[in-house]
C-alpha cells in the first residue's frame, strides 16, 4: 500500500472511482450470468450484434447483415425478444473473419469469451506500450476496462491494434502493419497513423499494413462473397451515416467529439460538423507538424492517440483505450505531479466512466478535457520550443540576406 499512500491526490481521484466502477461491473454481470436465461438488460449489449452475426455465418444468411436495417433487426428480435431495443450491424465484412466463432456458443459464455480474449489481447498491448513498472499506466485504463466490460464493446480489441502497433512499429514492423491492417475495421481510429508513419519514414509498417488491408478484404470476399461489400458500401455505410446524423438520446452521451457536444447540446448535424471541423482540422495539421517536430517517437505517440479524439466526429466512449493509455504515459512526467495538469489529466482518465451519466444530463466535458490534454501533450513534445527555434532560425537568414555584406556581394 506504499505506492498508493505516495500516489498525488489527483491520481488517487482517477483509481479510486475507477476501482469501484470496475467492481460494480463484475457484480452486475455476475448477476447477469447467473440468472436463468437471458436477462434483458444483459442483453441489451453491443456484442449482441457480433454474436448475431456468428449466427447468421453459420446459418448461411450473411446478406441478412448487409441489407436492409428491418432485415437485419428481426433476427434481433427473433433471439431477444419483440420488446428488444434499436441496435445496428455497422461493420466491415471482413470484421466477420474474427466474429463467426462466436455463433458457436450461447450468447453467456460467447460473451465472457469474447471479453476475456479481447481483454487479454488489450492488457498484453498496454504492457507493451507502457513498458514495464509503470503503475500510473495501470491506473489510467482501469475506468476504460470497467466500461467496455459493461457496454460488452470490442473496445479492447481495437485499442489493443492500435497500442501494438505504435509499441511494435520499430522492432517489430511487420507484425505492427498487420495489427494496422485490423484497425482499418475501424478507419476512424486510424485516420492519423499514415500520417505518422510517412513522417517517420517507417515504409515496412506502411507496405506491411496495405498488404495486410488487402489480404483481408480479398480474403472476406472470398469466403463472404462481394455482395457483402456491395451491401455494406450500399446499405450499411448510409444507414450508419443516417445514425451519425440523427440518433439522439444515450449515443450522443458517448461521444467525446465536439460533433457530439454540440450534438447533445441539441444542435443539428448540418450546423455541428461544420463546428466540429473548425476545430478538428487545424489539430490535425498541428500533429502533422509535431510528428516532424516532437522529439521521440514516444511523444507522437502520444500526440496521435490524444489527437484522434478531436479530429474524428465518430469514435465513442469505449474506443477511449486509445485515448487511456496516452495519459498514462503522460502521467509519468514530472509536470503531471503537479496538482493543476495532474488533475486535468485524472479527470481524463475517468472519462469512460463519467461521460454517460454527464451526457444524459446535458453536461458534456469530454472535448475540453481532451483539448487541454493534447495541448499539454504538445509541450511536452517540445513542440512549441521546436517551433520557436524554427522562427528564430528563419528569421536569422532573412536578416543574414538583407544585412550589407551579402547585398555587397
Amino acid at each position: 500500500m506504499t505506492w498508493f499512500i505516495s500516489l498525488p491526490t489527483h491520481f488517487k481521484i482517477a483509481l479510486v472511482p475507477g476501482l469501484v466502477a470496475l467492481v460494480m461491473t463484475a457484480y452486475i454481470t455476475w448477476q447477469g450470468l447467473s440468472g436463468v436465461g437471458i436477462h434483458p438488460g444483459f442483453a441489451d449489449k453491443d456484442f449482441a450484434n457480433y454474436w448475431t452475426a456468428g449466427k447468421l455465418i453459420l446459418d448461411g444468411r450473411v446478406a441478412d447483415l448487409f441489407g436492409p436495417h428491418s432485415t437485419y433487426f428481426a433476427h434481433l428480435t427473433a433471439a431477444f425478444g419483440p420488446e428488444y431495443p434499436w441496435h445496428n450491424w455497422s461493420y466491415p465484412p471482413h470484421y466477420l473473419l474474427l466474429v463467426w466463432p462466436l455463433g458457436l456458443l450461447g450468447y453467456k459464455t460467447s460473451m465472457m469469451l469474447f471479453l476475456a480474449v479481447t481483454g487479454a489481447f488489450f492488457l498484453w498491448a498496454v504492457r507493451l506500450f507502457g513498458g514495464p513498472g509503470n503503475r500510473l499506466m495501470w491506473i489510467a485504463v482501469v475506468p476504460f476496462i470497467a466500461h467496455n466490460f459493461w457496454v460488452a464493446q470490442n473496445g479492447f480489441l481495437f485499442a489493443g491494434c492500435a497500442l501494438g502497433a505504435l509499441a511494435l512499429r520499430d522492432r517489430r514492423p511487420i507484425l505492427a502493419g498487420v495489427l494496422l491492417g485490423l484497425l482499418t475495421i475501424k478507419p476512424q481510429l486510424g485516420i492519423l497513423f499514415p500520417l505518422l508513419l510517412l513522417a517517420e519514414r517507417r515504409w515496412l509498417v506502411i507496405l506491411s499494413a496495405a498488404a495486410s488491408t488487402l489480404a483481408l478484404v480479398l480474403l472476406s470476399a472470398a469466403v463472404f462473397g462481394w455482395d457483402a461489400w456491395l451491401g455494406y458500401l450500399g446499405e450499411v455505410v448510409p444507414y450508419q451515416a443516417f445514425v451519425m446524423r440523427e440518433l439522439g438520446g444515450t449515443f450522443l452521451a458517448m461521444l467525446p467529439s465536439i460533433y457530439g457536444m454540440l450534438r447533445n447540446w441539441g444542435f443539428d448535424a448540418d450546423s455541428a460538423l461544420p463546428l466540429h471541423l473548425a476545430i478538428g482540422i487545424p489539430v490535425f495539421l498541428a500533429t502533422i507538424a509535431a510528428f516532424f517536430l516532437a522529439r521521440t517517437d514516444r511523444d507522437r505517440s502520444i500526440l496521435l492517440l490524444i489527437a484522434t479524439f478531436v479530429v474524428t466526429p465518430y469514435a465513442l466512449s469505449y474506443d477511449l483505450g486509445m485515448l487511456a493509455a496516452a495519459l498514462g504515459l503522460l502521467a509519468a512526467t514530472p509536470d503531471a505531479q503537479h496538482r493543476r495538469h495532474g488533475l486535468v489529466l485524472a479527470l481524463a482518465m475517468l472519462l469512460p466512466v463519467i461521460m454517460m451519466p454527464l451526457g444524459e444530463a446535458h453536461v458534456t466535458i469530454a472535448p475540453f478535457l481532451i483539448l487541454a490534454v493534447w495541448l499539454f501533450a504538445l509541450r511536452q513534445a517540445g513542440v512549441p520550443a521546436a517551433v520557436g527555434r524554427l522562427r528564430a532560425t528563419m528569421r536569422a537568414r532573412r536578416q543574414d540576406a538583407w544585412s550589407p555584406a551579402s547585398r555587397s556581394d
